[in-house]
């Protein structure tokens, strides 16, 4: 099956999460190679999540999210944060987005424990290490990559990470298997 007839079920999906202006955008423009998603100084530019169908080698083709901040503000913040949340049901990789000059917020934290509950596998990337006056070293682990989506710097690495995310041997995402447990009751219609 080639890349543009792959079905979006079918296909991995990779959810980019964080707070306003940590830089998702900036992050899966710079992943995607495209100017995917709006970029601006401006709070909460992204208002719906935006999808991308493409392949990313070495997994093949791959759905790309990306979403409003979860700490959006007023009615619509929050029907802006729902959506993201919304997202994180059909996520199979998560990549949680911070700016690298202010950290880890408690915001952040709530997404990962959310990442967790769904056991769906994460990475954490610290965008803006162009702006970073602090040392790349300091957060060094397994599943932490500072990148900049300004310069590119490690951009090639964070694909490379989320391709290792997936298990191994596994080749396509159930539809129901996961919300269905034994002896549960399903009604068809």
């Amino acid at each position: 099956m080639g890349l543009n007839s792959t079905p979006a079920s079918d296909r991995i999906h990779i959810g980019f999460f964080g707070k306003r202006n940590a830089g998702k955008s900036s992050v899966i423009n710079a992943v995607t190679d495209q100017n995917l998603s709006i970029v601006s100084e401006v709070k909460g530019t992204t208002t719906d999540p935006v999808y991308k169908a493409m392949e990313l080698l070495p997994l093949g083709p791959v759905m790309m999210i990306d979403t409003p901040g979860f700490d959006d503000e007023g009615d619509l913040g929050q029907l802006r944060m729902q959506k993201s949340f919304q997202v994180l049901n059909k996520t199979d990789i998560a990549v949680l987005v911070a700016d690298g000059t202010i950290g880890i917020f408690e915001e952040d934290r709530g997404i990962l424990r959310r990442f967790r509950k769904k056991n769906i596998p994460y990475i954490i990337v610290f965008n803006k290490l162009d702006l970073s006056d602090g040392s790349p070293d300091m957060q060094k682990a397994e599943n932490i990559l500072w990148v900049s989506s300004t310069t590119g710097e490690n951009i090639h690495e964070l694909k490379e990470l989320i391709a290792r995310q997936v298990p191994s041997g596994q080749s396509k995402y159930p539809i129901v298997s996961d919300l269905i447990k034994p002896r549960d009751l399903v009604i068809l219609v």
